[in-house]
């Protein structure tokens, strides 16, 4: 900081191997990884403070279903860790496969992909282990919950201890003395692709003093969260955007929806209710419980991978009856959407608009869940229907989000139907690579941290053997 009254000094050009814009879970993590054997520079929008968030989070336009912009991010070193829950899952095999009737499904790659990063994952999360298989969580688990009720599949959540928030937890003036470079404070505005069109040339940034400089590097990598990465290649070389000849960049925007079963009341003296508190394992971590229907009568239903849970809000008093609640992965969907808005913030910004949109494959997968897993509950005695749920019952008022911003700049093999290819690279642009919950394909029923974190690994290994 400068003394008071004293101007602040103009920022120089910088040069590096590898610049990361976005000090998230990704970001961060990648910057850390690859900081020994490449000369890295990360860029984050927000501070190293810790503290309320910043109100710049608030900024944008909503459309479609209603969506808290400043409740669901964090510009700061961290990003959104400093304002989860902890739930980590894993996906399930099939999510990663081309299925029937889901449009744009299928990522470039099986699931056994990412397998060899799952422990160093799990490590980073402070999990006690990889398995998220309920029966082995339950095989000397200190505190177990009970199993599940016939006909339905039961998966789990894992907490870490404590739950990873990275700009509490790490020591940041060590990861700087590692070879990262920190530049905090600092927003890049634009990203600037050579003259022939074939990579980034620069990004234009700006700092805290309110000045603009540039950064030059080999290999360029966008990890800013599923709305600001997209915000940030369509306001780039304008018209049309950067990476953006497939039309595809915002597009797709996937959430995990959630809608509260009002039609179903659980008995409270059934042990499904337990589900609605956690589980301990033999090394102290928390672990929760969900349930779904079984892959089979899913295929049979042409519906997505989705779960239900036990849940208690947290205005409820314990000795409340908890509440069956649905959540599902979104099918990809052009509609539901990231664009532009026709007004600017103070650095001369478009403002984002976010379109979010259900699709009528979401709705009926909702209504496809509920009516089996209630079945199945009923029929276990835990509880009983009030009430049919009509598809006309999911209503825009009974949709709630789960602050997962994903499917922006998605993954894809064709560059006509995405952003990314396998490797995270653009399709166009030679050395720029976006990494985040935007490339994912489709998004499964999990919170998407720990298979991110699997894909960010990944992504280090990959950039380690560039030259």
């Amino acid at each position: 900081m400068t003394a008071q009254g004293e101007a602040s000094p103009r920022v120089q050009d910088r040069y590096c191997e590898v610049a990361i814009v976005g000090g998230g879970l990704a970001g961060s993590v990648l910057a850390r990884e690859i900081a020994e054997t490449k000369d890295v520079i990360l860029i984050e929008r927000g501070g190293r403070e810790q503290g309320p968030v910043d109100t710049a989070c608030e900024e944008g336009q909503v459309s479609g279903l209603d969506y808290p912009l400043g409740l669901t991010r964090d510009f700061r070193l961290g990003g959104a860790t400093s304002i989860w829950a902890g739930y980590c899952a894993e996906f399930d095999a099939g999510d990663f496969e081309e299925r029937p009737g889901i449009p744009l499904s299928g990522w470039p790659f099986a699931a056994g992909t990412l397998a060899p990063f799952r422990q160093q994952a799990a490590r980073i999360m402070n999990l006690s282990g990889v398995s998220f298989d309920p029966s082995v969580l339950l095989m000397d688990a200190r505190n177990p919950l009970p199993f599940c009720p016939k006909g339905l599949v039961a998966t789990s959540w894992r907490f870490g201890k404590p739950v990873l928030r990275l700009l509490e937890h790490w020591n940041w003036d060590q990861i700087e003395a590692g070879g990262a470079q920190l530049m905090t404070s600092t927003r890049v505005l634009e990203v600037i692709p050579a003259a022939d069109k074939s990579g980034v040339d620069h990004l234009i940034c700006l700092d805290g003093h309110g000045h603009r400089f540039r950064v030059f590097a080999d290999t360029y990598v966008l990890a800013a969260g599923g709305l600001e990465t997209a915000r940030l290649l369509l306001s780039s070389d304008a018209p049309n955007g950067v990476s953006n000849s497939s039309g595809m960049v915002g597009r797709a925007f996937c959430e995990h929806p959630h809608f509260t079963a009002e039609e179903f009341v659980l008995e409270p003296d059934h042990p499904i209710a337990a589900w609605a508190e956690r589980g301990t394992d033999r090394a102290g971590h928390d672990f929760a419980f969900c349930m779904g229907v079984p892959d089979e009568r899913r295929a049979e239903l042409g519906i997505l991978n989705a779960r239900a849970h036990v849940f208690r809000t947290p205005k409820m008093d314990m000795s409340e009856t908890p509440r069956l609640g649905l959540f599902l992965e979104q099918a990809p969907d052009r509609q539901s959407r990231v664009s532009l808005s026709s007004k600017r913030d103070a650095d001369g910004v478009p403002l984002l608009n976010l379109e979010w949109c259900l699709s009528e494959l979401d709705k009926r997968t909702i209504h496809e869940t509920y009516d089996y897993v209630s079945e199945m509950l009923e029929a276990a005695g835990a509880g009983r229907r009030v009430g049919p749920l009509k598809k006309e019952d999911i209503t825009a008022d009974r949709i709630m989000h789960s602050n997962h911003q994903l499917g922006t700049t998605r993954m894809s093999r064709d560059p006509a139907s995405g952003v990314v290819d396998e490797n995270c690279r653009s399709h166009e642009l030679d050395n720029l690579y976006i990494i985040g919950g935007s490339v994912f394909p489709t998004v499964s029923w999990a919170n998407p941290s720990y298979t991110l974190l699997q894909l960010t690994l990944r992504l280090a290994e990959h950039l380690k053997l560039q030259h």
